[in-house]
């Protein structure tokens, strides 16, 4: 799946995120607040492994931040999180950076969609 086919997977999962709610009841808000608010300290956590051009630590990093993307229902930030830890596992860092910065706008329009719907 390329980076156009995963730009093709929703924003946010709805089915994931009713059932969420439906379990976690009023903890629900909390857990999309603490996403919300750690995803830019993933994302300069990423950023510095790339720019250090540490593929374990990009490796690590992602593959973290990438249970908490599919944990909370954010498909398309997941997946495109899963290619940085692909990159990372297999040390090829050469598409990082743009990958990285696609992720990056992704989580923006991620991050406001799950904040309109708290």
């Amino acid at each position: 799946m390329c980076n156009a086919d995963l730009d093709q997977l929703p924003l946010i999962a709805d089915e994931v995120i009713a059932e969420l709610r439906d379990v976690l009841q009023e903890d629900f808000v909390v857990l999309i607040r603490h996403f919300v608010n750690d995803a830019p300290l993933q994302f300069d956590l990423l950023r510095a492994a790339v720019e250090e051009r540490d593929p374990d630590g990009l490796y690590r990093i992602a593959h973290k931040f990438k249970s908490s993307c599919g944990s909370i229902g954010v498909p398309r930030l997941a997946g495109l999180i899963r290619r940085l830890e692909q990159a990372g596992r297999q040390k090829v860092l050469d598409g990082a950076p743009e990958l990285l910065a696609h992720a990056q706008a992704v989580a923006t329009d991620t991050v406001a969609s799950l904040q309109a719907i708290i």
